[in-house]
């Protein structure tokens, strides 16, 4: 059943392929058009752009583990992507556990692992900064 109203952020995850990118606390899909000025003369001292360029981005930030058993995307395999310099297919979208709620948009598109940052301070859970961007189009589906 598709997800009604304001709805809680912890439904709303990254997923690499088909795995939930593991143990996130956080995420965002960010997406923007770049506006080339197309300010002449004519234009009476207004400024005129035109649409260029779109990119689109994934981060999520979350709770380091390096259990390969687990079904989570872990940061092992994010490291390896990376590594790889391989594009990885993402989706942005609302799951129940880990299975995608059927109806409820998702974004999704091929994307680099820009960077990925893993912290360990004293006496405290490691954790991971990973940034997703986007190589062409990001699209806009409904889950079925």
């Amino acid at each position: 059943m598709p997800t009604t109203g304001i709805f809680n952020g912890t439904n709303l995850v990254v997923l690499v392929g088909s795995e939930v990118v593991a143990h996130s606390t956080s995420c965002s899909l960010s997406v923007s058009v770049d506006l080339p000025d197309a300010t002449t003369k004519s234009s009476n001292g207004w400024a005129d752009e035109i649409g260029g360029l779109k990119s689109w981005s994934l981060t999520t930030d979350g709770l380091a583990t390096v259990d390969p058993t687990g079904a989570s995307y872990i940061v092992g395999d994010i490291f390896t992507a990376l590594a790889a310099r391989t594009a990885v297919t993402v989706k942005f979208t609302t799951v129940s556990g880990s299975t995608p709620i059927v109806g409820d948009l998702v974004w999704s598109g091929l994307a680099f692992i820009e960077s990925l940052d893993v912290t360990a301070d004293m006496e405290s859970p490691a954790t991971y900064s990973v940034s997703f961007t986007g190589t062409g189009a990001l699209t806009q589906a409904t889950t079925a």
